[in-house]
């Protein structure tokens, strides 16, 4: 058996061993789900003396590296709509990896050792560019839909009924990122959590200067003994005039923002056309080490470019 077929291999067991260590943490997820849920039902049965204690003890921290991975990745999704959970998403990453590494020595011709750090880190870069426009989108979803829920839980209020109440009528009257964050909000304070409390966990898991504000505004409310109906009015308010500024600055920017994308495209549009008409002319820049040194500046330059031109055009509002 060559050495070729015996690092192919080898690569395969490492990657199928990825796999089978997210399927593990799947079943540590699950028994910690479980022993959670039970720890949750010895709780309730307790006297409420008892439970008010052990809500100040806070919550558990994870302990070891896997727990604290397991944290960081549930943190991560959490701030997204893919509604999956860690186990699923380390299998599915897993698979990806593995198709990669194959697709790479099989069809690439990739020496075995070389293709596991590529497919390693293009992994890596998918994943966490699928997180971030997930979080992105998710993002902008909940802020978009701020406001009207603000109205919405301002007239329950105004119309007599208590916060939770309140809440439950935004989520009736909601969907998406709105519906899944109040519904959290709703059923934290049902459970005895204070209102600022609850929003300040909110404002953690979505930092975005509009949760923050109604955080901050929030507490501040409970601190002082304001009106919490006129406080949610005048941010809902403001949050609307905020997305119209938001508007008008990227109206502004558009004719930046086509200038960066026609610039940005057109080396690659260039090269794409002479490759079809002399795909000989830019053999030099591939086949020979000189070549190769300044294609890479070549690309070096224009990613550098292309990074100062998109700063340029975004406005922070």
């Amino acid at each position: 058996m060559s050495t070729f077929t015996l690092l192919l291999m080898a690569g395969f067991a490492l990657n199928a061993g990825l796999i089978l260590f997210g399927f593990v943490l799947a079943d540590r997820q699950r028994r910690r789900h479980i022993a959670r849920l039970h720890r949750q039902k010895d709780a309730m049965a307790l006297p409420a003396v008892q439970r008010s204690k052990s809500r100040k003890r806070g919550p558990v921290r994870p302990t070891n590296a896997t727990e604290r991975f397991v944290a960081f990745f549930e943190r991560q999704l959490d701030q997204t709509s893919l509604r999956i959970g860690v186990n699923e998403f380390l299998i599915q990453v897993g698979i990806g990896l593995l198709a990669l590494y194959a697709l790479a020595v099989l069809a690439l011709g990739l020496h075995p050792i070389t293709a596991l750090p590529v497919a390693a880190v293009l992994t890596f870069g998918m994943m966490m560019s699928i997180l971030n426009i997930a979080q992105s989108r998710y993002k902008a979803a909940f802020s978009a839909g701020l406001p009207e829920a603000l109205d919405i839980f301002a007239r329950g209020l105004r119309a007599g009924r208590p916060v939770t109440d309140s809440m439950a009528i935004v989520v009736d009257n909601s969907s998406g990122p709105i519906l899944h964050e109040f519904s959290r909000c709703r059923d934290e304070v049902r459970m005895g959590t204070s209102l600022p409390d609850c929003l300040e966990r909110l404002s953690a898991r979505l930092p975005l200067a509009e949760v923050n504000f109604f955080a901050v505004s929030t507490a501040l409310q409970a601190e002082t003994g304001g009106n919490l109906i006129e406080t949610m009015e005048n941010l809902a308010a403001q949050l609307r005039e905020r997305r119209k500024l938001r508007k008008k600055a990227r109206a502004l920017t558009s004719e930046a923002r086509a200038s960066a994308i026609i610039l940005a495209s057109l080396p690659f549009a260039v090269t794409l056309l002479i490759a079809v008409l002399n795909g000989a002319y830019l053999e030099p820049l591939y086949a020979d080490p000189r070549g190769r040194i300044m294609s890479a500046a070549a690309l070096g330059s224009i990613v550098l470019g292309i990074f100062i031109m998109v700063r340029m055009g975004k406005l922070d509002v």
